[in-house]
């Protein structure tokens, strides 16, 4: 495979380019059943229509009404609700070097040290970790101990973000489960660039705090069956990894940012790892996404 050299989607940038913060609010609402909330609307319109005459009464309703209408008239004519993240055509995550030099005048192209992105694909390896939690408990985010595992949650998300250079975080995706009824898990994807800055991460004093506190309150107070937690880790090597997007926004790893050195400014800066021309001949398949010449072929160095 000839070296190649990847044209990013985004510049460089001062500060992260996508985030994503993980909470529990957004679990709020799919902790009830459409019954639920429907028996809650009309319990409330009835309030309504008990305290105000019955013409004032309905304004608040047909008030939503015309507003969805509205935003979903505006959406189709336009577009850019649905479409203003959306990257068109194919694009692929190529993971930035740790440092370039923009202003470096090697020509040597197995080296091409003036871009953030490496001559070829996939010649880094790459952590994925599973992080998540499930409320066990029939009232959801209001379950006793839920507000609690929420602070801690967000805690561990802001911290791994704020040490991102530390850590080698590349960065988060949060995701809720749909398998159950009231969508009570939730998960967030990490990716870090070494098992050893996952491990330090393991040992901040953030997420220690965090498993105390589960370990001792939860245990104590509600039981282990009342909140549960979990996670996977896995180690893709240089050459067992590869992306392609479609006509997506920013998502999983292409919605990261890593923390690049940029060694004429001293400064770091964010880069995304997404680059164009997923269909030319440097990404033009899985292996060589991968930066493999063929099947059976070990990554090129």
């Amino acid at each position: 495979m000839a070296p190649s050299s990847f044209t990013g989607i985004f510049s460089p940038r001062k500060e992260r380019h996508h985030t994503t913060q993980n909470s529990f609010t957004g679990m709020f609402k799919d902790s009830f059943s459409l019954s639920t909330i429907f028996a809650m609307g009309a319990l409330g319109q009835t309030a309504l229509m008990l305290a105000l005459p019955a013409r004032y009464a309905l304004l608040p309703t047909a008030a939503f009404l015309v507003h969805a209408m509205a935003s979903t008239a505006l959406a189709l004519q336009s577009g850019d609700t649905v479409l203003s993240d959306v990257v068109p055509g194919r694009t692929s995550a190529v993971l930035p070097r740790e440092s370039y030099d923009p202003h470096s005048s090697d020509s040597n192209s197995n080296r091409n040290s003036n871009t953030p992105f490496p001559s070829r694909p996939g010649t880094t390896g790459v952590v994925v970790m599973h992080l998540g939690v499930r409320l066990n408990h029939p009232l959801g985010v209001l379950a006793p101990g839920a507000r609690e595992m929420g602070e801690h949650f967000v805690a561990c998300n802001a911290k791994v973000l704020a040490r991102a250079r530390d850590f080698g975080c590349l960065g988060t995706s949060p995701w809720r489960a749909d398998g159950a009824g009231p969508n009570n898990t939730l998960l967030s994807v990490y990716y870090f660039r070494t098992v050893e800055g996952l491990h330090a991460f393991a040992r901040d004093p953030v997420h220690r705090a965090a498993w105390d506190w589960y370990n001792s309150s939860v245990a104590k107070r509600l039981g282990y069956t009342r909140i549960g937690i979990f996670h996977e880790i896995f180690y893709a090597a240089p050459g067992a990894h590869e992306s392609v997007y479609v006509n997506m926004p920013p998502t999983l790893i292409g919605a990261a940012s890593a923390v690049v050195r940029n060694n004429t400014t001293g400064e770091d800066e964010w880069v995304s790892p997404l680059v164009k021309g997923a269909s030319g001949s440097a990404l033009r398949s899985m292996y060589s996404r991968m930066g493999r010449e063929k099947e059976d072929a070990e990554p090129a160095s």
